[in-house]
C-alpha cells in the first residue's frame, strides 16, 4: 500500500527550564555573585519565552560567568543550545549539570533528548531510566523512554512506557501519538486509530496526527478516510512531506496515476531526498507506459538511498506483472 508513517515529529520532550527562584540563590542570600548570577538567570528565561535565544544564551553565559557552579543555568544554556541546534554544546552543558548535581531528573531527560536527536539511543534509554529512578512521576520520562525503546525495536517495552506515561499525565496530546505509532508497527490499526483519535482529540490542529491516522485509516483499506486525513494534514500545513506521499498513496490504491504523480511531485518539492518518493513516481510512471521517466526516478531513487534496490526491483517486477494480466486495464 506504500503507506509510511513518520519517523519523529515532537515525540521526544524537553523538561521545563530552571526557574529562577532557586534555593541556589535564595539560601545565599547575602553572595552577590549568586544574586547576580540569578538576576541573568531570570532575564535569560524571558528571552527564551520569547524566543530570543541569542540573547537568553548570551544571559546564560553571563550567569555561569557570575557563579561558574551554576546548575540550573548550564541546563537551560542546554535547552536553548539544542532549540539552536547545538548539540554538542547542548550535550556538554547537561554533562556539566549532572555533574554538579546528579539529582535533577529533568537534566537527564533533555540530555536524552540531545543524546536522542544523535543518535544515541542506548544512551537516551540510561539518561530517562536514570530519570525514573530519581522521579518516577514524571511522565516525561517515561514517553522519551517508550519513544527511543520504539525506534529499537522493543515494542513491547516501549508499550509498557507509553501506557506509563498516560496514566501519570492523559492531557499531553503527543504521548497518544507515540503509542499509536508503537501500536502502527505493531499491527494493531484499530488501537492506533483510536489513539490518534485521543490526540486530535486534544490537540486538533497538529498536522501530524491528522496524517499518521491517514497512515492507520489505509492499513485497514479506509481508504477514503485516509484521504480525508490527509487534506486535512495538509490543510493544517501545506509543508509536510509525509502528508503528500500517504495522499499520493491513496490516488495510486484509485489508480488515479497523475494524481498521484502530482502529489508525488509536491512530496519531493518539500523534501527532495525522499526516496520512496521517487521510487513510487517512478511505479505510477511505469503503469502510464513511460519507461524513460520511470528508470530517472528509479536511478534517483537509489542515488538517495541503494538500500532499497531489493524491494524496488520487487515492485517492479509486481507491475510488469500486473500490466501484462488480462484483466489489467490500460491507461
Amino acid at each position: 500500500m506504500n503507506i509510511r508513517r513518520i519517523g519523529v515529529w515532537d515525540v521526544i520532550i524537553l523538561a521545563a527550564l530552571y526557574s529562577a527562584l532557586t534555593n541556589l540563590a535564595t539560601a545565599q542570600t547575602q553572595n552577590s555573585r549568586l544574586i547576580t548570577a540569578n538576576s541573568y538567570l531570570e532575564r535569560g528565561n524571558d528571552w527564551f519565552a520569547k524566543r530570543e535565544l541569542d540573547k537568553a544564551i548570551a544571559d546564560f553565559d553571563l550567569a555561569i560567568a557570575s557563579a561558574p557552579d551554576f546548575e540550573g543555568a548550564y541546563r537551560n544554556r542546554g535547552v536553548a543550545r539544542s532549540m539552536k541546534g547545538d548539540l554538542l554544546g547542548s550535550l556538554r552543558d547537561f554533562d556539566r549539570a549532572i555533574q554538579i548535581n546528579p539529582r535533577v531528573a529533568e537534566t537527564y531527560i533533555n540530555r536524552g533528548y540531545i543524546k536522542y536527536l544523535r543518535g544515541d539511543l542506548k544512551g537516551a534509554i540510561d539518561d530517562n531510566s536514570r530519570a525514573i529512578e530519581l522521579n518516577p512521576r514524571l511522565a516525561d520520562a517515561w514517553n522519551n523512554r517508550g519513544w527511543a525503546r520504539g525506534e529499537q525495536g522493543a515494542l513491547a517495552e516501549a508499550l509498557a512506557d507509553l501506557d506509563r506515561a498516560i496514566k501519570l499525565n492523559s492531557r499531553i496530546s503527543g504521548v497518544y501519538g507515540n503509542r499509536g505509532a508503537i501500536k502502527f508497527k505493531l499491527r494493531d490499526y484499530d488501537g492506533a486509530i483510536a489513539d490518534y483519535n485521543q490526540e486530535i482529540s486534544l490537540n486538533p490542529v497538529s498536522a501530524m496526527a491528522w496524517c499518521e491516522r491517514a497512515g492507520a485509516r489505509a492499513m485497514k483499506g479506509d481508504w477514503d478516510g485516509a484521504l480525508k486525513d490527509c487534506n486535512r494534514a495538509l490543510e493544517l500545513d501545506p509543508n509536510i512531506a509525509i502528508a503528500y506521499f500517504n495522499r499520493a498513496a491513496v490516488w495510486k490504491e484509485k489508480e488515479d496515476w497523475e494524481r498521484a504523480i502530482d502529489d508525488y511531485n509536491l512530496c519531493l518539492e518539500k523534501d527532495p531526498k525522499f526516496a520512496e518518493a521517487f521510487a513510487q513516481r517512478g511505479l505510477c510512471h511505469l503503469r502510464q507506459g513511460k519507461a524513460v521517466e520511470a528508470q530517472e526516478d528509479f536511478a534517483s531513487c537509489l542515488k538517495v538511498n541503494p538500500r532499497l534496490r531489493v524491494s524496488l526491483e520487487q515492485e517492479t517486477t509486481k507491475v510488469k506483472a500486473a500490466m501484462r494480466g488480462p484483466d489489467q486495464i490500460r491507461d
